[in-house]
């Protein structure tokens, strides 16, 4: 049986104008379909985003911080560790930044600006076991002298595991045995219990120190609240966890390990440069980007007054 004559055939007229009927219907589709409004708001939205991160990130460059001034600066890691909006208490562009030293986180910077007053919010955490020195150019700027945290050994754990893979399963179980309450809000409110982000913020390797793996996870209400540090570390008996634990809020917080305190901060009225906690308003009159909040389905339509609550650390 022969097919090539039947292939061949010279179709009728009228099926080669379907065939261009269909061709140009379909090939309509591309040639003519509008763009998606939704897909061009979200392309404004990411370039909007970034010009935000390196208008914030310009600012940043000007602070140097060290662990040991005989030593080179801690590096800035300038992609953040996490971004929030908050539109109740109209605090945007909320963003986490972290200084490393060796690769160990040693101190946050929790970001952000109170709308109304166009005041810049920045909060300084230690989170590092030794002095630091933070200085805007040759200035000092942030000094902390005692000891923020404390690693101890974690008991009553699994041994951390062979693979990197293996242990971020550790790492997330373990997370998830602490809880942290907040007052949020105010001095005297009840406790709000913070929500794990599951996923690390930061995970680390200190060769020089024995830390084969390590992971910073935030507890959050809007931001970062409180965060723990985990990390698997050489001994004589092999691999052991250790843990530490630390506020970033001013507010009174309360870690715990099934439902045991390990760590208690009270709430903070004042802050000196010399206290692992340490937070600074500055007003930014040339902010030059539109109001993120405009959108009434977005937020609730507050009084543009600032209250202490919404600028609160």
């Amino acid at each position: 049986m022969r097919f090539t004559s039947e292939w061949n055939r010279t179709p009728p007229a009228g099926a080669v104008a379907f065939v261009m009927l269909v061709a140009v219907v379909v090939g309509g589709q591309s040639l003519f379909a509008q763009e998606d409004p939704a897909d061009n708001a979200k392309a404004d939205a990411n370039v909007a985003k970034k010009a935000k991160l390196d208008f914030y990130r310009r600012q940043l460059r000007e602070l140097r911080l060290f662990v040991d001034p005989s030593n080179k600066p801690c590096q800035f890691v300038e992609e953040p560790l996490t971004r929030w909006d908050n539109p109740i208490s109209q605090n945007a562009d909320g963003m986490m930044f972290l200084w490393t030293d060796r690769g160990r986180p040693v101190a946050m910077l929790n970001n952000h600006l109170h709308y109304p007053t166009k005041v810049w919010g920045r909060i300084f955490i230690s989170l590092s076991e030794r002095p630091l020195d933070m200085r805007s150019g040759e200035q000092p700027y942030w000094n902390p002298r005692q000891p923020a945290i404390t690693f101890q050994p974690l008991d009553h754990a699994k041994v951390p595991a062979d693979t990197a893979a293996a242990r971020l399963v550790q790492l997330r179980n373990i997370a998830k045995e602490f809880q942290v309450d907040c007052h949020w809000g105010g001095k005297d409110k009840p406790d709000w219990r913070l929500r794990l982000l599951t996923t690390p913020l930061y995970r680390y390797q200190v060769p020089d120190e024995g830390v084969v793996d390590g992971a910073l996870f935030g507890f959050i209400q809007s931001g970062p609240e409180a965060v723990l540090l985990l990390e698997a570390r050489k001994t004589p008996q092999g691999l052991e966890w250790h843990y530490a634990a630390s506020r970033s809020t001013s507010y009174f917080v309360r870690i715990s390990r099934h439902d045991k305190t390990v760590v208690e901060s009270p709430h903070l009225d004042g802050w000196k440069p010399t206290d692992p906690f340490f937070a600074i308003r500055v007003p930014i009159d040339d902010y030059p980007f539109d109001n993120p909040f405009a959108d009434p389905k977005s937020t609730k339509q507050n009084s543009t007054k600032a209250t202490q609550s919404e600028v609160q650390p």
